[in-house]
């Protein structure tokens, strides 16, 4: 009885023993999966004062804050595209005042902010003034919601083309701003023109 006694023990403690090391395998998993997910970019190596974005630079190495060695052209570049997403964003918020919380403006509105945090963390970054956001005064909605749905097809676009035509070949001396202009670029043809195409 004791024998018995004494195997039941040992294999509901080896069974203990291994979900213990399952559970703590996959929540490490996780964490790692989420950790490499925010923001899209997901640790890197070799971080430095050139390449970091936002909280990564809290662990580069010789990081003194905030940079200021960013040419004019630069500065240029990174005041036309936060107004493009100024203005983006604008746009979405009219529409979902006027037809409601309706998809795809529902879920792309939240993509804008998160592509306005990452543009302002350059600015902070950079030590430059963030631009004012006054674009709610300059757009409007008359048409239907069909319509709308084409206006953000046409805005995707022309948003790609900025970046790719334009504000990219402005900051190519720069590997973190080049870095956020790319992912905000494929964002806009990957997935926002997408939506708006299959709404439109």
């Amino acid at each position: 009885m004791k024998n018995k006694i004494i195997i039941i023990s040992m294999i509901v403690l080896t069974v203990g023993l291994i979900g213990g090391y399952a559970i703590a395998l996959f929540s490490k998993n996780n964490s790692t999966n989420l950790t490499q997910n925010q923001n899209g970019f997901g640790q890197r190596k070799n971080l430095n004062k050139d390449n970091c974005l936002g909280d990564e630079c809290l662990a580069a190495n010789n990081f003194d804050y905030p940079v200021s060695n960013l040419s004019n052209q630069a500065k240029e570049a990174l005041v036309e595209a936060i107004n493009d997403e100024y203005k983006a964003h604008a746009l979405y918020e009219k529409t979902i005042e006027k037809f409601g919380f309706v998809k795809p403006f529902s879920m792309i509105i939240r993509a804008e902010e998160q592509h306005i945090s990452s543009l302002k963390s350059l600015f902070d970054k950079y030590g430059l003034e963030i631009p004012n956001d006054d674009w709610a005064s300059k757009v409007s909605v008359e048409g239907t919601l069909q319509q709308e749905c084409q206006a953000g097809v046409e805005a995707e676009i022309a948003n790609a083309k900025l970046y790719k035509d334009k504000l990219l070949p402005m900051v190519s001396e720069y590997e973190d701003i080049q870095l956020v202009f790319t992912n905000l670029m494929n964002a806009s043809q990957e997935k926002h023109l997408v939506a708006f195409e299959r709404c439109n």
